[in-house]
């Protein structure tokens, strides 16, 4: 099933993570990006959002410091304004992990990214080099 498929995943990225931590004595975590140019309210499916909280907060229960931050990149305002409502009330942990970032617009925000990935790895639309991203798949047409 999907949780178990996602356990697993997140079980070997918490176990690549540690060792790299180890090995270089250098702390890594994971960080999520959420690529959220042109998304619409309509096309939001709220049973997969409630199954991805879900799943994120086995995960955060279970390895709570694996998660550096999730960046959502170029997300639309309908998103940005009940978010800044919203914060208001959340714990500030979970806060200061929501990061909202328009690569294009501000070389700054680029910057942010490049914190996590070498520009020769992110994709030109978000101000990188990497021009071959998304890759596509005949299912995908």
């Amino acid at each position: 099933d999907w949780k178990s498929a996602f356990v697993y995943i997140s079980e070997w990225a918490f176990q690549w993570t540690d060792y790299i931590t180890r090995t270089t004595g250098r702390l890594t975590k994971n960080v999520r990006f959420v690529d959220a140019e042109g998304m619409k309210l309509s096309e939001i499916n709220m049973e997969a959002n409630r199954r991805d909280g879900k799943a994120m907060g086995s995960m955060d229960q279970m390895y709570p410091q694996m998660l550096e931050g999730v960046k959502i990149i170029n997300s639309p305002s309908w998103i940005q304004i009940p978010w800044k409502v919203i914060r208001t009330i959340m714990p500030k942990r979970v806060v200061s992990k929501i990061d909202f970032v328009e690569p294009s617009k501000k070389e700054s925000e680029k910057l942010k990214l490049l914190k996590y990935i070498s520009e020769e790895d992110l994709p030109n639309r978000f101000g990188g080099k990497y021009t071959t991203w998304p890759p596509q798949y005949d299912e995908m047409k």
